[in-house]
């Protein structure tokens, strides 16, 4: 196929990986893991790992002290062992020794992780506004030596290992740090993971060899079908990149549009499948959110939001615009497997949807739906249809509400600076802690300062979200979960709307390759074996 001819020249390797560009094999027989990234790649700075396409680019060539595996345990990483004081508020970790990092014309040959690369990532990390929540009460941190470091926090901190290993935390080399200005790491990387950055031509191509010299590399990666690197094409049509993945030049295929996943699903099934179908839970709830700080009507009822909010038929839309794909969340914004208890006290059931919603229109002021002032729900393109199948129920019943497609970038940068009133987003989880998804609620986390777009602001919810962050009895953080998805039921800044899941295509010449519910993929082990053609 004539982009593999293209991805044969691109993928050039100084270690001696030279793939021949009139050479007629797939990219399994060159040992390159290729799959497509149809929304692109906006930076390498794991300060801007905020999106799953940032995400994978940096876990690859990045890590942290700790990280989560296939298991859905946090397990060390960078980090050697650890250990803290009774308080929680003291925490003393010890690096690996002989971890390097890639090379770089600004570093010496050879250079090692040592603490001064931790102390300063950290503090990079507490000082920038996307990720200062992290290490929020970090009062110091001191190297005690070379490859020890201490954590001193105002307050306890009893999720540290889990926060170490979000993306944000990521290692970075004390002397380039101090060297090259911010901006550098947006296009450039450099860090102690299993591939290094060759090429990125920003909308066409990415080349990550395998770092040689990483220290997790295992005998899986010693056969003759090792993998020599990973490469990022950036095909924004979906059939297309379906049919590079059809004719084996994809690794994987990322589902996303639910008539090529049902397409795929049927042809998977088939004796002679050449692909696997791997699905599991993702923890991301897809929210529609209002900005309380708004000038409609709806930004400042409550009554007007429950209105809205029961009219909505999300199993129906999730079943014929995503083909199940997704648990409706009702009216909980954290999922079932990050909370204690049942949540008994949050119902969600609705009897007479049509009834509710007029008794919360009358209460909010209006006596019919048409009396509401046209409000519009700002999305990005890929959840247009989603979203324009969800609005339905209000359009028939005479609300004049109507969608407006904003590229995606365009409309995360209007949503953050409080320039729409109501919005389609998501809350990817960074580490599996229902304090991490909660937690975007919490008042001093409002745009410049953190996710909290709908500008919601709550003592009750700030008071509870504390006993999170601080308190480690089970008793005390079931309590305070329900305190606070009972304020948002309450007050609604949030419709959640389901938690989804991800469905992702597998070649089957590929093996190894490993997820975790947050769809983060660790590809150390794959490698690649002969499958006979179907």
């Amino acid at each position: 196929m004539k982009r593999w001819s293209k991805w044969q020249t691109w993928f050039q390797f100084s270690i001696g990986i030279i793939l021949v560009s009139c050479s007629p094999s797939k990219p399994k027989d060159q040992g390159v893991f290729l799959y497509n990234e149809h929304s692109g790649i906006t930076s390498l700075d794991p300060l801007y790992a905020r999106n799953l396409a940032n995400i994978w680019a940096v876990q690859w060539m990045y890590e942290g002290l700790t990280r989560l595996n296939s298991e859905d345990s946090i397990v060390l990483g960078l980090a050697d062992s650890w250990a803290r004081d009774s308080t929680a508020k003291v925490w003393s970790l010890q690096l690996r020794k002989g971890v390097y990092f890639h090379s770089n014309p600004e570093l010496p040959v050879g250079y090692t992780l040592n603490s001064q690369d931790v102390v300063r990532s950290f503090y990079r990390a507490k000082n920038h506004p996307f990720s200062a929540w992290i290490l929020e009460g970090l009062d110091t941190i001191i190297a005690v030596d070379s490859h020890k470091i201490e954590l001193y926090f105002v307050q306890p901190k009893p999720d540290l290992l889990a926060l170490l290993s979000v993306p944000a935390l990521s290692i970075l080399p004390a002397p380039l740090i101090e060297q090259v200005p911010a901006s550098f790491w947006r296009t450039n990387a450099c860090g102690t993971g299993p591939f290094q950055l060759k090429l990125w031509q920003e909308g066409e191509k990415m080349v990550l060899p395998v770092f040689s010299q990483y220290w997790r590399l295992n005998s899986v990666q010693q056969n003759s079908h090792k993998l020599k690197g990973i490469a990022v094409q950036f095909v924004k049509e979906l059939q297309s990149a379906k049919l590079d993945f059809l004719m084996g030049n994809l690794a994987i295929f990322q589902g996303s549009d639910p008539q090529i996943n049902e397409e795929l699903i049927q042809l998977a099934k088939q004796p002679n499948a050449s692909f696997r179908v791997v699905n599991g839970d993702f923890l991301n709830t897809e929210y529609l959110g209002f900005n309380l700080k708004g000038k409609h009507p709806v930004c400042r009822s409550s009554a007007l939001r429950k209105a809205l909010s029961a009219l909505l038929d999300i199993p129906k839309v999730i079943k014929e615009v995503r083909g199940g794909l997704g648990e409706p969340s009702g009216v909980a914004f954290c999922p079932a497997t990050l909370r204690s208890g049942n949540s008994s006290n949050l119902s969600d059931s609705k009897v007479n949807l049509r009834k509710e919603a007029m008794m919360w229109l009358k209460k909010a002021g209006f006596n019919h739906p048409s009396e509401v002032p046209p409000l519009i729900l700002h999305t990005d393109p890929a959840y247009a249809y989603f979203c324009s199948a969800l609005i339905y129920p209000w359009v028939t019943e005479g609300f004049n509400v109507r969608l407006e497609v904003v590229e995606r970038s365009t409309l995360k940068s209007m949503v953050a600076k409080g320039q729409v009133d109501f919005f389609r987003a998501s809350w990817i989880a960074d580490y599996p802690s229902a304090l991490n998804v909660l937690g975007i609620f919490k008042s001093n986390r409002v745009p410049p300062n953190g996710p909290n777009y709908t500008f919601f602001m709550n003592d009750t919810v700030d008071a509870a979200l504390h006993i999170l962050e601080t308190r480690t009895s089970g008793l005390d953080r079931e309590l305070a979960i329900e305190t606070i998805q009972a304020a948002l039921v309450e007050h609604v800044p949030v419709i959640p709307l389901y938690f989804d899941a991800y469905l992702r295509f597998e070649r089957k010449e590929y093996l190894g390759l490993k997820s975790n519910s947050l769809n983060q993929l660790d590809a150390v082990e794959v490698h690649m074996v002969d499958v006979e053609a179907p």
